[in-house]
């Protein structure tokens, strides 16, 4: 089986934007704690979220996978034997600062639909090719930038489509969730604690106390070691090398990943890849 294939960029400690690219038909989870915007380059797309319809998704396409949706993503090849696909994510804190400036109508019906594949338009492609852009190089976002994104990307969903206004309203609004779906969901996503504590309505120490009592560690602590966990399974059963898994993992550089892998099992992440 291949490995798929991430690029990321950051903004500070927070994800912002991700590639991916694989040669297999591999299934992938759809849940995210931020409102994700994907465009596919290469091959095709399936979505099958819990109590909807599958939606497919070509090359070219838009969609929008609104925050805490559960299902999986599926992939088809393309003829060149390939699925390419970027992500761009919408953080509820930029959401809240540009919301105002924004033209929503009042009064929005609610929408029910997870998935909503979106109208293509200028403003979208900018925005999309400026994500190309800066995953290829390597680029990390300064908070102006992100939230100048933000905000094009908000205009350039409601130009076309100004029902979806009402998911936006609807998620500045924070939302207490249950603390062990989310992170067993996110603990692969960089981000700070405090990001995390956002993201599942609760402030800093309610987050801190109410993980402490759930999970019996800190915060810290847990993500760590289901990190290594992860980065274990994928060198031993996928095949994924050490220079290569650290990243997925969420780790910044591979020292640091060596070292706490080494901590954690007891031999490097070289011993362990490919060892079943």
């Amino acid at each position: 089986m291949e490995t798929p294939f991430f690029r990321f960029i950051y903004s500070g400690e927070l994800t912002v934007a991700a590639s991916y690219e694989s040669t297999d038909k591999i299934e992938t989870s759809s849940y995210y704690p931020m409102t994700l915007i994907m465009f596919v380059e290469e091959g095709w797309k399936y979505v099958s979220i819990e109590g909807e319809e599958e939606q497919d998704f070509g090359p070219g396409s838009y969609f929008m996978i609104r925050k805490f949706s559960e299902g999986a993503l599926y992939n088809r090849l393309s003829n060149n034997g390939i699925t390419k696909s970027y992500g761009f994510a919408l953080s509820d804190d930029y959401i809240r600062k540009i919301i105002n400036e924004v033209q929503i109508p009042h009064n929005l019906p609610p929408i029910k639909s997870r998935v909503t594949r979106l109208v293509v338009n200028e403003q979208l492609t900018k925005l999309m090719q400026f994500v190309q852009a800066s995953v290829n190089k390597g680029a990390e976002l300064d908070s102006q930038t992100l939230e100048d994104k933000t905000k094009e990307a908000v205009k350039a969903i409601l130009e076309t489509n100004p029902s979806l206004g009402a998911v936006f309203r609807e998620y500045t609004l924070a939302q207490r969730i249950d603390l062990t779906e989310f992170m067993n969901m996110s603990y692969l996503l960089r981000m700070p604690l405090s990001k995390f504590a956002n993201q599942s309505g609760r402030s800093l120490s309610t987050f801190h106390r109410d993980f402490k009592m759930i999970f019996g560690e800190t915060p810290h602590r847990w993500i760590m070691r289901k990190r290594l966990i992860h980065a274990n399974g994928l060198l031993k059963e996928q095949m994924v090398k050490p220079s290569d898994v650290y990243i997925q993992v969420g780790f910044e550089d591979l020292a640091h990943f060596s070292r706490a892998f080494k901590k954690e099992f007891g031999y490097p992440p070289s011993r362990a890849f490919g060892k079943t």
